[in-house]
């Protein structure tokens, strides 16, 4: 059975001209750091104890991100998911408000022999917020990972996203998916050309979706920080607004994009 190992919550409000995490706690293995500073956004770094997601073990991770401020979350290791007699999960849940912008950019997920989760995404944003979530995953023979992902604006699903990796899928699968104020869809094709891994750079009504394919952890993790570079450099420069039709879409609620 699955078991509750660990719990994080934590709340980000704007003060003045920088973002500051009002409230935090947690337990059981889940762990998160300091607050740090970069450029206005507080930055938060998230662990858990213990050598990695092992026999069934689930966490949870929620969060909000009040009107006008900027959130980044990242981990401080990859996770680890080791074998055990049941599935594991990890559940995040985020809110952001009016004007915020959350970036969720969890470290990779390396599943060894005998792992298997699921892990869960799921943001409601309002319609002037700006999301920015990545995930990258590789499994061993024998492991198997399960990612979801579900952005809702004004309570209306803008993406859904759900992908099975086994021992079938290629050594590295990463996504990109930018949601309100995002950069023109060619500034990201451009990396995707340019690259020689597999992507597929997709248009969704409310931003981007992109898919990358590599034969490691590495390359596929340089071109998701390119891409997350030039979504950074352009997101002061838009005020967000309707984007180009053309390049993807949703098929059954789930966005496709052209792969190369």
């Amino acid at each position: 059975a699955i078991a509750l190992v660990g719990r994080l919550e934590l709340h980000a409000v704007r003060r003045g001209d920088r973002t500051v995490i009002e409230r935090v706690r947690y337990d059981g293995v889940a762990r998160c750091s300091r607050t740090f500073r970069r450029d206005g956004a507080a930055l938060v770094m998230l662990s858990t104890l213990g050598p990695g997601i092992v026999r069934g073990d689930s966490l949870e991770i929620c969060g909000t991100v009040g009107p006008d401020a900027h959130l980044i979350v990242t981990e401080q290791t990859a996770t680890r998911v080791l074998g055990g007699a049941a599935s594991s999960r990890i559940d995040a849940a985020w809110t952001v408000a009016s004007g915020a912008t959350l970036e969720f950019s969890p470290e990779p997920i390396i599943a060894q022999l005998g792992g298997d989760a699921m892990i869960s995404t799921t943001i409601d944003c309002a319609p002037d917020a700006t999301v920015v979530v990545r995930d990258l995953a590789s499994v061993s023979n024998g492991a198997r990972i399960r990612l979801r992902t579900l952005v809702r604006v004004a309570g209306r699903d803008a993406l859904y996203d759900s992908i099975e990796i086994g021992a079938d899928a290629p050594p590295a699968i990463g996504t990109v998916v930018v949601i309100g104020r995002s950069p023109d869809v060619d500034l990201l094709d451009a990396l995707a050309t340019s690259s020689s891994l597999r992507v597929g750079v997709g248009v969704l009504s409310a931003g981007l979706f992109v898919r990358v394919l590599g034969p490691a952890v590495w390359p596929v993790r340089e071109l998701q920080d390119a891409m997350c570079a030039t979504i950074a450099t352009h997101r002061e420069k838009l005020a967000g607004g309707s984007h180009p039709v053309g390049h993807g879409g949703i098929a059954n609620g789930i966005p496709f994009a052209i792969h190369r």
